[in-house]
């Protein structure tokens, strides 16, 4: 007889509820910068503090490429 959940079934379950928290924030209509952000600020919230750190520095490169995106569409089209 088996008492408890197997690992695989933890999983399933800790997968499951993840997925239900990001279909929460997706009803909200969030925009591809509030998605990183999101994701940079739970990084924040991370105990191992390796992976909090690579993760914040992946999420802020890509913020700050996204800034860069932005100010060259608005230069060219002043330019025009």
């Amino acid at each position: 007889m088996r008492y408890g959940e197997t690992e695989s079934e933890k999983s399933a379950a800790d997968t499951f509820k993840c997925r239900q928290i990001v279909k929460e924030i997706l009803d909200f209509g969030v925009s591809e910068f509030q998605k990183i952000k999101i994701i940079q600020l739970l990084s924040l919230e991370l105990e191992d503090r390796e992976k909090m750190e690579r993760l914040s520095e992946v999420t802020k490169s890509l913020i700050s490429e996204k800034g860069k995106n932005n100010n060259k569409l608005i230069t060219s089209n002043l330019g025009e």
